[in-house]
Parts: C-alpha cells; structure tokens; sequence
C-alpha cells in the first residue's frame, strides 16, 4: 500500500479518489430559440409592471378611505 504524506498526515492511496460526476448530455445539441426566449421576458416585464400597478393602485386607494373615514369621524 502506497503512502502519501501531506501535512503530517498519512492518507492511503486507495481512500484517496476522486469523485467522478457522469455527463451524459455533453455532445447533444439544445436547439434554442432566441425569440421565445425574449418574448418569456418580455411578458415578464409586462406582467411585473402590471403587478406593481395593482398594488400601488391598492395602496393608494385604501390611504383614500383611510383618510376619508377619519375626515368622517372628526
């Protein structure tokens, strides 16, 4: 059994390996498509956008009859 000394420390060869990953899909081609992929942003964006405007829309009108309700009580 061969030996190898690093640091003071022994390790045996054998319980030295490296761990190998298998890679199956490295000569297959992915044929992707540009234009779907920038219309998935596009609609993102919108979709953000539309998202931001419900909830500045929602806060501004719950402030409205907030202030309205305590308009009403004075």
């Amino acid at each position: 059994m061969l030996r190898i000394f690093d640091n003071n420390k022994s390790i045996s060869k054998n319980k030295v390996q490296k761990k190998t990953i298998p890679v199956q899909y490295i000569d297959q081609k992915r044929i992707v498509d540009i234009n779907r992929l920038l219309n998935r942003v596009r609609m993102d964006k919108k979709n953000e956008i539309r998202k931001k405007i419900i909830f500045y829309s929602s806060a501004i009108l719950a402030l409205s009859l907030f202030s309205t309700l305590i308009m009403s009580v004075k």
